[in-house]
């Protein structure tokens, strides 16, 4: 699958911090733990002031169209329904691994062990 840059516009419009912890706390038992991990990568990366701006557009626009309630393959079909939004998680994942310190696995790591991925302030990071 491949996302063309045209398209981040629309998906970047869809991007908010309490939608986005809304929407894995939705889908977390259906959506598996590999995707929520690359959201929460993402989510922890954007933050890192050493990435560029470029990387972090397509982590905004990925992290965007996870959220987005309409996407290319709809999240209630069995089996499908997450393969868009993993391949463009991981899409960005690859374009940022270069970033991704063994710190930042470790936060994404405990983050998804938690029993709490609420979207308050003090359980953000």
């Amino acid at each position: 699958m491949k996302f063309y840059p045209r398209k981040y516009k629309e998906y970047i419009g869809h991007f908010e911090e309490k939608a986005l912890f809304e929407k894995i706390k939705h889908v977390a038992g259906m959506a598996g733990s590999t995707l929520i991990y690359y959201a929460l990568i993402l989510y922890i990366l954007l933050a890192d002031k050493g990435i560029p701006a470029k990387s972090k557009l397509i982590i905004v626009a990925a992290l965007g169209y996870f959220i987005l309630p309409a996407d290319l393959i709809a999240d209630i079909l069995p089996g499908l329904g997450f393969t868009d939004d993993i391949a463009f998680l991981t899409y960005a994942i690859s374009t940022v691994s270069e970033y991704m310190t063994p710190e930042v696995k470790e936060k994404a790591m405990e983050r998804l062990n938690s029993k709490n991925t609420g979207s308050t302030a003090e359980n953000r990071l």
